[in-house]
């Protein structure tokens, strides 16, 4: 599969993903919050492991960006 084919496939299954937290009424902050713990615990468990400085500067830029949303809720 191609990257490209990734990329839209994955757009694809967020947009489903998003219509089923919509439709159920699932808050912003929850799944704000529930992303930013899920991207710390992977920098937790990812620090005994090499990673790459792309890696890395991905995670603090997601969470940076999480956590600035998320103070605006």
């Amino acid at each position: 599969m191609s990257h490209l084919s990734e990329i839209i496939d994955n757009h694809s299954n967020l947009d489903g993903l998003f219509a089923i937290i919509k439709h159920y009424g699932v808050s912003a902050e929850f799944v704000t919050d529930a992303l930013v713990q899920r991207f710390e615990q992977i920098q937790k468990d990812d620090n005994s492991e090499a990673k790459t400085e792309e890696e890395t500067a991905y995670c603090e830029e997601i969470l940076d960006s999480l956590n600035q949303y998320y103070a605006r809720l």
